[in-house]
């Protein structure tokens, strides 16, 4: 291992002071692995992370916030420059010296366990935090000991998720299983916690449960996290670094104007919510429908239906149904027996029963849906399987619908980024430019309904305002400008619901409640 800047043994943790360095970054630059253009995405980083200096690390989607931190956990390399790990034998050039003193939690990570859909239970997931390996040893027949089995239990009783220690990794929720994730990186107590927009998913009361405990951790290990918005950051995390295209800065970029929305037209101008009025056509109708996944009952006798000018906010906590209950609109899930589900959609031409129309007409966007897509696509390829609501490429698409994918995209980076993102991998984007990936994929061929999860998790300010204005645009009549689009709409945030909702119902413990 390269030698930096040898020095004696450190003091025990509880008792090291500040500006003891842990990691030294000295004139970075770097480009992602299987980039065959060798495009740099980080640019001559120079940063001293000092033991207790808790930062927040701010910038917008595609700036390079997770591969900074990436690098920082030692997953990624130079293309020039070094970084050092500081250890108790000195100062460390091999990664395996960030992976033994750091712990990262991120989307791309969750994305992996869900594509992944190993059959472990959230206990299982908690020890993998105590042997940084994706699966625990215990898995093999490796014996467990009593003083790991405690710690487990004591952290998920701290975190209000000891009911989630038996369950399985495929029933967890989004939520759910980012808490578990939370959990088992603040098990292992590394001296660097990199957190990558760890509360997004959370719901109110889990959010508040998780910081809480993040700050007793706080006194133990240094804290480096990103976060779109404020409410993510902790007043104890102080320091504030800032990425902008590729390059760190102690202080924030110019400012520049917020970009109108360009697809469509603008929607009308509200005072506030509008009103809503039952005149329209059914165009999904939920009878008595419970839904089982591996046996355990998640939604209960669920009664609803969607009429034509209507858009729905469904509210809940983390593993309230929330997500199932759009994974069944979409054709993901199937009714029990006793249930009926029966969709007309005009898109369709009416009444549809067969699953590859169900998929044509009512289109999800979810961290689970982008976590599924694990195919090594381009942008535009990604937003042209939109048009079969295929998970993949399996035929060539015309060049009417390439010429609709691209407008469609241009629409959602009206930065002037939509040519660039066409051509590259989904493999080397950001999670908030995959997510508007995702968006403009479910509107191509026109959809009767969007169902919408947690839309805007991984979008900074700015594509979270304009991703609101376009989902008012698509929703708006026809004659307006709009695609006449019928929203169902999911999230923990109530200022991100888009201005035409004008229904609201609440999931809890799988039964649903009309509230207007």
């Amino acid at each position: 291992m390269s030698q930096f800047q040898p020095r004696p043994s450190l003091p025990d943790a509880a008792t090291r002071p500040q500006g003891i360095p842990l990691v030294t970054v000295d004139g970075v630059s770097l480009f992602l692995p299987g980039d065959p253009r060798q495009e740099m995405v980080l640019h001559h980083i120079d940063w001293r992370v000092e033991r207790g200096r808790h930062c927040a690390l701010l910038g917008p989607n595609g700036s390079g916030k997770s591969t900074l931190l990436r690098l920082l956990r030692g997953e990624l390399w130079p293309a020039s420059g070094h970084i050092y790990w500081h250890t108790e034998e000195g100062a460390e050039e091999s990664p395996l010296a960030g992976r033994s003193m750091t712990a990262l939690v991120s989307p791309a990570q969750q994305e992996n366990y869900q594509r992944q859909a190993w059959d472990i239970t959230g206990r299982d997931l908690l020890l993998t935090g105590l042997e940084d390996t994706p699966l625990p040893y215990s898995c093999s027949g490796m014996p467990r000991g009593d003083e790991q089995a405690a710690a487990v239990e004591a952290l998920a009783a701290r975190l209000k998720a000891l009911g989630l220690l038996a369950r399985s990794l495929p029933t967890l929720s989004q939520g759910q299983l980012r808490l578990l994730l939370l959990g088992r990186a603040l098990l292992r107590a590394p001296a660097l916690l990199l957190l990558d927009e760890c509360a997004d998913g959370l719901d109110a009361a889990h959010k508040k449960v998780f910081f809480d405990v993040l700050e007793e951790y706080a006194d133990r290990c240094t804290v480096i996290l990103t976060a779109h918005r404020a409410d993510a950051l902790p007043p104890w995390c102080t320091e504030r670094r800032h990425i902008h295209a590729g390059r760190l800065l102690d202080a924030p970029p110019p400012a520049r104007a917020l970009p109108a929305a360009q697809m469509g037209s603008a929607p009308p101008a509200k005072a506030g919510r509008p009103v809503y009025s039952a005149t329209g056509r059914i165009l999904l109708a939920l009878e008595n429908v419970s839904v089982y996944i591996d046996r355990h009952k998640v939604l209960h006798d669920v009664t609803w239906s969607l009429h034509e000018g209507e858009h729905w906010q469904i509210t809940g906590a983390n593993g309230s149904g929330k997500s199932t209950l759009l994974r069944l609109l979409a054709g993901d899930e199937f009714v029990a027996a006793g249930g009926i589900i029966s969709r007309w959609l005009p898109g369709q031409g009416g009444h549809v029963e067969m699953l590859a129309d169900v998929r044509k007409g009512v289109r999800l966007v979810s961290d689970l849906s982008q976590a599924l897509y694990g195919f090594a696509l381009n942008g535009l390829e990604l937003v042209c399987s939109g048009f079969d609501n295929s998970i993949g490429v399996y035929r060539e698409f015309t060049e009417a619908e390439r010429d609709e994918a691209l407008r469609v995209m241009a629409g959602l980076f009206p930065e002037g980024d939509a040519a660039r993102v066409a051509e590259t991998s989904i493999r080397r984007l950001s999670s908030g430019q995959l997510r508007r990936l995702f968006l403009a994929r479910a509107l191509v061929g026109r959809p009767d309904v969007l169902l919408l999860d947690e839309p805007c998790s991984g979008l900074d300010a700015e594509s979270r305002a304009r991703y609101l204005t376009l989902l008012d645009c698509l929703a708006a009549p026809a004659e307006t400008g709009g695609l006449s689009a019928h929203l169902v709409f999911v999230s923990h945030h109530g200022e991100d619901a888009p201005l035409c909702i004008n229904r609201e119902a609440r999931m809890e413990n799988g039964r649903l409640t009309v509230l207007r």
